[in-house]
């Protein structure tokens, strides 16, 4: 509630507009000096607006269409937007800080939130970013009507495209075979144990169980959402380790793997399972993309984004027959959430025969 209209304020010589809002003081800063008299008319025709919105209905309870802008930005959402990037250390608010940073204008109204839209359309940035930079945007402006009112309509993702058939698995595994060697035992588990890019490039020979035919994932090799050529221990995304079994064929390209990296005199012991080629230093999901696409290209695919492995291993793992509950602990998931995410069309319909 606004009682009365707000008041003109002397911070040691510095003009602010106090606004007083359900009993709570809150200030509009950057306007000049208090005796300026253009300062002054300025920050009075904002306190003229703040109490005729209120009073017909209008107000915007963030006060973020009030505040002026400095060169044209908001500095305040930067600020808050920075603050939460440093905090979350996650790719979508980094992703989110840099896109606002440089559109460089504010989102104080739906003028100028739409004007947003329109740039971020005209850069080429896909239904469902736009839709992520918002949702991240409200994190830090929750009271802004201007960012809840706006609605982007992501188109649904074909599932069908998400999933490589048995047929397509096979020629893409032999292309890496054959193309690919240094890569292709990395490729050959993931598809074959659908983990997670960090729990993939962070698994470590310690957890490896080749006599139990067993992967142990207990870690990851995450990446840091600020520096994302960066990456930082922690733990699995659901906080819990689980077990994840190993095919026979598998266990045995393990096996011969781990005789590979001992002979380069590498850490067979605790060290990173895969490396690079040269620095054998951690993957990264950038350069295992590149492998993976032109894999694809070479064998007459449209390529696949690198999670369509861990998609393509659930999905025909749950249309074999196996149990959603005992996958769902392999795959680190709630039965539910696996169920909603991964069932997807993959060509093996078993037909009852009456």
């Amino acid at each position: 509630m606004l009682r009365k209209a707000p008041t003109l304020r002397n911070n040691n010589g510095a003009l602010q507009v106090r606004v007083r809002l359900d009993g709570k003081d809150h200030f509009i800063n950057r306007l000049g000096r208090f005796d300026d008299p253009v300062a002054r008319a300025r920050a009075q025709a904002i306190s003229a607006e703040i109490w005729r919105d209120y009073q017909q209905g209008q107000l915007d309870w963030s006060l973020c269409r009030y505040k002026p802008l400095v060169e044209g930005k908001d500095p305040d959402l930067l600020k808050a937007l920075e603050a939460l990037m440093e905090r979350k250390r996650q790719g979508r608010t980094t992703h989110t800080y840099r896109v606002v940073r440089r559109y460089g204008g504010a989102l104080r109204n739906n003028a100028e939130v739409q004007a947003f839209l329109r740039w971020m359309d005209a850069e080429g940035l896909a239904a469902s970013t736009q839709a992520t930079i918002l949702s991240t945007i409200r994190v830090v402006q929750p009271n802004n009507k201007a960012l809840s009112d706006a609605a982007i309509k992501v188109p649904h993702r074909s599932v069908q495209a998400e999933v490589l058939s048995r047929g397509d698995i096979q020629k893409v595994l032999e292309d890496l075979r054959i193309n690919e060697e240094w890569f292709y035992p990395c490729f050959a588990v993931w598809l074959g144990t659908g983990l997670r890019n960090a729990e993939l490039i962070g698994l470590t020979w310690d957890c490896v169980r080749l006599e139990d035919g067993e992967l142990l994932i207990t870690k990851t090799l995450r990446r840091d959402g600020v520096y994302t050529h960066k990456r930082q221990w922690a733990g699995t995304k659901t906080g819990k380790s689980r077990v994840v079994p190993l095919r026979d064929d598998l266990v045995l390209l393990l096996q011969e793997h781990k005789e590979q990296m001992a002979v380069l005199g590498l850490d067979t012991h605790r060290g990173l399972v895969f490396v690079t080629p040269k620095t054998h230093g951690h993957l990264y999901d950038s350069g295992l993309e590149l492998v993976w696409k032109r894999s694809q290209r070479r064998v007459g695919l449209v390529p696949r984004r690198l999670y369509a492995q861990r998609h393509s291993f659930l999905s025909h793992a749950l249309a074999m027959g196996n149990s959603p509950a005992d996958l769902a602990a392999v795959a680190g998931h709630r039965t539910e959430q696996l169920l909603n995410t991964y069932a997807k069309p993959t060509g093996r319909v078993v037909m009852p025969q009456w």
